[in-house]
């Protein structure tokens, strides 16, 4: 559901593996995966799928044993709305999005009982409408149940991944993940857009001088909300970002900068955003995250003017 690149890659691959998949997503993207098929290309290997259904809604017979949701953040409430009518008790929707958020709005309207939460760190990029290609990995995809447990579906579903050759692993604390990924992108993502550079460019002291304040801003207000990271202070995610994340990516310009660029609207507010309203709730001051996020709402209004 949302079969942009992210989307198409994890539905071509897995249909490619033997499942049967159907791809939900705009007219303009899934009109020539039905008349030619599509091709993935790059670090997963070269694939080409003529064997899967693409549309721009679900059938209306459709009962989907999982749901893999790819839209943007903002568009989840209306994307888990319009799946929900197909969904029985033995569904499972799991969100493979940007951000922080996304697996509460789906579990208010299906339950957390079958809702599970992903952290993709891989990049993916449209060539043209039916041709994907997955451009750099800074790690495996971790999938995980809401309440931390080590379920058979979990279980069945991370290996149907690995399968169909989407390096995957069952964590049992997918929140952390999220988060973690969430940090990433907030460091990354807004400042590509700015400055329109790759992620390796950042590296500038001057570049990640302001990384370093968004990030202990974030750690501010994670402590404040009781929420747990893997790291336990700023500098050694900073460092780890510095050293593991980085370079792997180096060369990835980020998505946020590509909708800039397209006159989209980006996920601002399900990355640096949410470092500011849980500041704003806990009484943490973040400056410089409020001074970025309100910079690309500047650069969406600037782009859509122009556009």
């Amino acid at each position: 559901m949302g079969a942009g690149a992210l989307g198409s890659a994890f539905g071509g691959m897995l249909a490619d593996a033997g499942h049967e998949v159907i791809l939900i997503g705009r007219e303009r993207y899934m009109r020539p995966i039905n008349e030619r098929g599509l091709k993935i290309t790059g670090i997963w290997g070269t694939h080409f799928i003529k064997d899967i259904t693409a549309q721009t809604e679900p059938p209306a017979d459709c009962v989907p044993d999982v749901v893999l949701l790819a839209t943007k953040s903002f568009d989840t409430e209306a994307a888990i709305s319009a799946i929900e009518p197909f969904i029985n008790e033995d569904t499972v929707v799991i969100s493979l999005q940007n951000g922080i958020g996304n697996e509460e709005i789906i579990a208010e309207h299906i339950g957390s009982e079958r809702t599970m939460g992903g952290m993709v760190i891989t990049g993916f990029e449209t060539v043209r409408p039916g041709e994907v290609k997955v451009t750099v990995a800074a790690d495996t995809t971790k999938i995980g149940e809401l309440n931390n447990t080590d379920s058979e579906r979990l279980k069945a579903i991370v290996s149907a991944f690995n399968e169909a050759g989407i390096p995957s692993e069952a964590v049992d604390n997918i929140k952390m993940y999220i988060w973690a990924k969430a940090l990433y992108n907030a460091a990354l993502n807004p400042l590509s857009a700015i400055f329109r550079v790759n992620y390796g460019k950042l590296l500038d002291p001057n570049a990640f001088s302001i990384i370093e304040d968004l990030i202990t801003e974030a750690f501010s207000v994670a402590a404040a909300a009781k929420v747990e990271l893997f790291w336990e202070e700023p500098e050694d995610y900073l460092e780890y970002l510095r050293s593991a994340q980085i370079p792997p990516t180096e060369k990835h310009r980020s998505s946020m900068l590509n909708d800039i660029e397209q006159g989209k609207k980006t996920e601002i507010d399900f990355l640096n955003g949410v470092f500011v309203r849980l500041g704003k709730e806990h009484g943490i001051p973040t400056p410089v995250n409020e001074t970025i996020t309100r910079s690309i709402k500047f650069l969406e209004n600037l782009s859509h003017i122009i556009t």
